[in-house]
């Protein structure tokens, strides 16, 4: 067999049938068994409650026939000498396929971690889906500009010109849109601290209404009135604001005052009186009533209750409620409610003493 011995590109024909031997083998092997040991560790970790063991399921189910193909030549090189150029050129390639193969893996368990925690916590949450989306683009790109970086430099390219290049234009990009990148961090920033949700009611120095959409570079407001407020996030992060949604009670109070001419028993009674149509209303706590002082014009009386919940349309409701009891109750006491009065003098000339008229 003087035909095995001849020499083809430095090696012998029977280096030649081996080394490809070698790498059909190699490859064959790796195509049967690695889809099926994937298959079995998705499997496994379908039946945990961990998302590591799902993210790194995720990276290997990325993995690509081509490297089944570099697997096996790389091992039949093994078997022969390949002259130099060839042999670099090889190198470089089999080191830019393995390079983009664990771009894929790096990818794919990065997306699968991201889309994990943003489904498991937060499931019905719009912006924070939109926000996680966001966060997901910016660490693939991050990752396959890292991996074409590589590549690069195994092919042997001077990727330090290039780098500096990309940073100033990064940085010149960045100043460009300081504001933007500004409103973006804030939104991620509002939905991981959570200051605020949709739905909740919020003062904002000079503005009200109630959280309709909180998106990447705004947060929409539904005031009052029915106009709607748009508000960028950085400047919304800056402000003083006023959560009404976060509220587990609200606070009532009001004061009312009567005529000087109550008889004192009675005046006594009233805090009693309060007290009790208080606390007929359902979802309210009191707090206190008193006799406060003596007004210009009035016997002031000040009442604090709590609403055990802070809906202000109830809250509204059951003060309603409580203002019509008093005055009934006032008016079967024969109690009136006082209002501003003042004395008027006035002197006839031909009458020695003055008069006084009690004006309402």
């Amino acid at each position: 067999m003087e035909f095995m011995r001849e020499v083809i590109l430095g090696n012998t024909l029977e280096t030649w049938l081996i080394g490809v031997g070698v790498a059909l083998a190699t490859g064959a092997v790796l195509w049967a068994l690695v889809p099926r040991l994937i298959r079995r560790a998705r499997s496994f970790a379908r039946s945990t409650n961990t998302s590591l063991d799902d993210g790194l399921v995720a990276a290997a189910g990325a993995t690509r026939g081509f490297v089944y193909v570099v697997a096996g030549l790389y091992a039949g090189s093994r078997y022969v000498e390949l002259p130099r150029a060839i042999d670099a050129v090889f190198s470089d390639v089999l080191a830019s396929a393995v390079l983009i193969q664990i771009g894929l893996w790096i990818s794919a368990g990065y997306q699968s971690l991201v889309t994990h925690i943003r489904d498991d916590r937060y499931p019905d949450d719009a912006a924070v889906a939109t926000s996680f989306n966001l966060i997901r683009l910016l660490g693939v790109g991050v990752i396959w500009f890292l991996i074409f970086v590589f590549v690069l430099q195994a092919w042997g390219v001077n990727v330090t010109a290039l780098i500096t290049g990309l940073g100033i234009g990064g940085i010149a990009i960045a100043l460009a849109v300081q504001n933007i990148l500004a409103d973006l961090f804030a939104s991620l920033s509002i939905i991981f601290d959570k200051p605020f949700l949709v739905g909740d009611f919020l003062t904002i120095d000079d503005y009200a209404g109630t959280v309709e959409e909180i998106a990447l570079k705004t947060t929409k407001l539904r005031s009052v009135s029915g106009e709607q407020l748009v508000m960028s996030n950085s400047d919304l992060l800056r402000s003083r604001i006023r959560n009404y949604g976060r509220m587990e009670e609200r606070r009532g109070d009001f004061s009312f005052g009567i005529v000087y001419e109550t008889d004192p028993d009675v005046v006594a009674q009233i805090p009693g009186w309060v007290e009790e149509i208080v606390e007929a209303q359902e979802m309210t706590r009191f707090e206190r009533c008193h006799f406060k002082s003596l007004g210009q014009w009035a016997l002031e009386f000040e009442t604090v209750y709590y609403m055990v919940v802070p809906d202000y349309k109830v809250f509204m409701k059951v003060q309603e409620e409580v203002n019509l009891a008093l005055m009934r109750k006032l008016a079967d006491a024969r109690v009136e409610f006082a209002y501003p009065t003042q004395l008027h003098y006035e002197r006839r000339l031909d009458a020695p003493e003055p008069q006084v008229e009690t004006v309402r």
